[in-house]
């Protein structure tokens, strides 16, 4: 990771997770004036936090997701997403499955946690893979899309599917070009 990534996970054990009742999000408190907000409402978390210091496994896995997704991301977005991963797998109640409402994919993808795939409803979207039960797969989505029944769902949602409607990111050459 960059020098100022690094410079910036070093103060997590200032960092708290807490719920905010005005906005009804689980927030990542970096300091009095910053955090990070996830898309979790209280409806969808097991323990709704006050003033919850990010334990080590937290932060430890905090920067595995960061540094997975160095290079795949724009560095703005790598503490945001991590975060927000991190919250998925602390304090979320599992999703109800949810594959019927995305495409099936013919081509199989990659289904590493920390790694990212795209999921194709009316319109697609990139996902980071988060939690794995096979055949299922939690994925955070990192884009705004439109499912299959015209159902909007924003980026951060957290979504269960079968490992079948996870699509590559990018397509592997089917054949080499020759001169």
């Amino acid at each position: 990771m960059n020098s100022q990534g690094l410079s910036m996970l070093s103060l997590c054990p200032d960092w708290c997770w807490q719920y905010c009742d005005e906005q009804d999000r689980l927030l990542l408190q970096l300091s009095n004036s910053h955090h990070i907000q996830t898309a979790f409402s209280a409806k969808e978390l097991n323990v709704k936090p006050q003033q919850q210091s990010l334990c080590m496994e937290q932060a430890q896995l905090l920067m595995d997701f960061a540094e997975a997704l160095e290079g795949l991301l724009p560095d703005s977005e790598l503490l945001t997403v991590a975060a927000r991963a991190v919250a998925a797998l602390s304090f979320v109640k599992a999703p109800v499955q949810k594959s019927h409402l995305f495409n099936f994919s013919s081509i199989e993808s990659r289904t590493d946690l920390m790694s990212i795939a795209k999921l194709e409803g009316l319109s697609r979207a990139k996902v980071l893979l988060v939690a794995k039960a096979d055949p299922m797969v939690d994925c955070l989505l990192l884009e705004p899309m439109e499912l299959l029944n015209g159902k909007e769902l924003s980026a951060g949602q957290l979504v269960r599917v079968q490992q079948n409607r996870l699509m590559p990111v990018q397509f592997a050459p089917l054949y080499a070009l020759t001169a």
